[in-house]
């Protein structure tokens, strides 16, 4: 008989460990104390859902935000010494704060404030690496407002690029800034041989009007500077773009379509007049 007993406390026991095993990680973390340890592909109860939850929040804290260091020290008294009617932020209240570790647009430091021991954002601001300007974001519109500095730095991070640079007569190019942080700007297009091509401001358009190369000179202006490049369209006829897509898809070339043209070195046609 004792046999028997001994038999059935040792398969209690068993069966308790499985249970215990197949709860997972958060489980066995929460009954001993500590603080559930999130583990992808894991399958635990309904009542532990909330604990996974919050432990897949904490380990994305760990890979994609600073909390604590210089780097944030230095970014938390940068904005406290600013006015509060600027950054919104009471001198009276106590906040938290976290900085994104990837760079916005590789040039501004994401910083923003929470109440202290909420989750509700007070502030969201960007911080330019070069110390040149600070910018407050407003989430839930389109409003950032510049608090500090100047936006000649940012200006020469902007990107102004061509889209469709090849352009049917009759059809249209796009001209395309790229500005760190999204930050707002104002477009100005102008042909310089409008007898070649005109542009649509408006929609950043370059439109086609006969065959040639034109170059179109965008400027954009951000908080009172002004970064300007010149562009280069082609605008081409029936016959040129038939050819562009010949050689795009290895096809022949056709040769003498009226005046001179050839190949630029990165496949667009390049046309004499």
């Amino acid at each position: 008989m004792d046999a028997w007993k001994k038999t059935g406390t040792f398969i209690v026991a068993v069966a308790a460990l499985v249970t215990i095993l197949s709860v997972g990680p958060a489980f066995a973390a929460e009954k001993g104390g500590a603080a559930p340890v999130y583990k992808d592909g894991q399958v635990v109860p309904v009542a532990q859902a909330e604990s996974a939850r919050a432990a897949a929040r904490a380990k994305a804290m760990d890979n994609y935000y600073i909390t604590s260091g210089k780097k944030l020290d230095k970014a938390i008294a940068l904005l406290k010494g600013l006015p509060a009617e600027k950054t919104g932020l009471d001198a009276a209240e106590t906040y938290s704060y976290r900085m994104d570790k990837i760079l916005t647009g590789d040039y501004f430091y994401h910083v923003k404030a929470f109440k202290k021991g909420t989750s509700e954002a007070a502030g969201d601001y960007l911080l330019a690496k070069d110390d040149s300007c600070v910018y407050r974001r407003f989430p839930g519109t389109d409003q950032i407002e510049l608090l500090e500095g100047n936006t000649a730095k940012l200006l020469e991070q902007v990107e102004i690029y061509s889209l469709y640079r090849e352009v049917p007569i009759d059809g249209a190019g796009k001209v395309f800034i790229r500005v760190p942080g999204n930050i707002p700007y104002t477009l100005k297009l102008t042909s310089l041989n409008e007898s070649i091509a005109t542009v649509d401001a408006a929609k950043n358009q370059v439109q086609g009007l006969t065959r040639g190369k034109v170059d179109v000179l965008a400027e954009v202006e951000i908080g009172g500077f002004v970064k300007n490049k010149k562009i280069r369209f082609v605008v081409m006829d029936e016959h040129d773009m038939e050819a562009l897509e010949n050689r795009r898809s290895g096809g022949p070339i056709g040769i003498g379509i009226g005046i001179g043209w050839g190949w630029h070195d990165h496949g667009g046609v390049l046309i004499g007049i």
